[in-house]
């Protein structure tokens, strides 16, 4: 089967991610075609001879609407995989016209407030909907349009996490140290994670390193912010690193503060670690997080966070057993060799 994946972002973030993992487990059977917007990340995806960008202006993008359409007629691609708005609807019209498949991939909850227009984008224009999380697709099945439509959860999974791999052995060490890793957006919560810090007890602080690993619009106002709150001392922004796991992996702590989520890939690349997680109930978060079982949920609020926070360092030597504990379950629902699994059995049932 010929698969074109289809992603126009202009930074690397989960929805980007995700599209590497299917496009990884997919290339054992199937002839894999990309199509991107930024050179500057074609690398990510995994560079070659059937890769290429293109403008993604807008919806109505004429010119990408003929060169994608010419790729797609020239390489004979069976099914298109869009993991972006613009492409659902450009992708969605060009399989309409040539009769090939077409799954789009959610990876948030969006609101279907606009009918006709969302019908269009969401139902119409393809053949059924991939999303991350058993949430989503409840949340997605309340509006009418969803009722009879197909939508697949397959959890994310993790490159070179598998079913057989071994707890890390953790290493002791005088700090306790925190970290938070994803794209820097006000809506992942580091504004009020930076907050909390502050209200700390200078006792804990003195205690405390806070790693912040990303690359993103707002980090320098997160930046100013550490500075203006005079935690220079103890928070420090480390920048986009290939792999994150490296700067976590001795960690106490996980924390992600989201407005909204999937299910974190950040979260999950901790878990491998055995890291415990501190993050608010969103999304899909509970599929993994049993608060106080296997990690820890908490609201999106500066007193109870710098509370929770306060709590776990002075029981720094028991919170580990949570990290194991959500290691077990990842093991089982988040393994890479799981989701190898899911997503070909998922593509092959739909060309049954």
């Amino acid at each position: 089967m010929n698969i074109l994946f289809v992603c126009s972002a202009k930074a690397w973030g989960g929805n980007e991610k995700w599209t590497s993992m299917a496009m990884q487990a997919l290339s054992k059977k199937h002839q894999i075609f990309f199509i991107g917007k930024s050179e500057a990340l074609l690398n990510k995806f995994g560079r070659h001879n059937r890769a290429i960008t293109l403008p993604f202006r807008s919806y109505f993008d004429l010119v990408t609407f003929r060169k994608l359409k010419q790729f797609i007629k020239k390489h004979q691609i069976d099914l298109i995989v869009s993991t972006k708005k613009k492409e659902y609807f450009l992708c969605g019209i060009i399989a309409q016209q040539g009769g090939c498949k077409h799954l789009i991939r959610l990876g948030v909850s969006r609101k279907m407030n606009i009918p006709f227009w969302h019908q269009l984008n969401y139902k119409t224009l393809n053949d059924g909907l991939i999303v991350n999380a058993h949430y989503l697709k409840k949340e997605l099945k309340q509006y009418p349009l969803f009722k009879e439509h197909p939508i697949h959860v397959i959890y994310n999974g993790i490159p070179g996490f598998n079913t057989k791999s071994e707890l890390p052995v953790r290493q002791n060490h005088e700090k306790f140290i925190i970290v938070s890793s994803g794209r820097i957006t006000k809506q992942k919560g580091y504004g009020l994670l930076i907050e909390a810090i502050a209200q700390l007890d200078e006792s804990i602080k003195k205690q405390l390193e806070v790693r912040i690993i990303g690359e993103g619009r707002n980090k320098k106002a997160f930046e100013e912010q550490v500075k203006a709150l005079k935690l220079e001392q103890v928070i420090h922004f480390l920048g986009f690193v290939q792999q994150p796991t490296d700067l976590m992996k001795d960690a106490d702590l996980f924390v992600l503060l989201s407005e909204r989520e999937g299910i974190s890939n950040s979260i999950l690349e901790a878990v491998t670690l055995g890291i415990p997680v501190l993050s608010t109930d969103t999304g899909g978060i509970k599929e993994l997080i049993e608060d106080g079982k296997t990690g820890f949920l908490i609201d999106r609020e500066i007193t109870a966070i710098t509370g929770k926070i306060t709590e776990l360092i002075h029981n720094k030597n028991t919170i580990h057993q949570v990290g194991k504990e959500a290691y077990q379950l990842l093991r089982q629902n988040f393994a890479f060799d799981v989701f190898e699994k899911n997503i070909c059995a998922l593509f092959n049932d739909i060309f049954k």
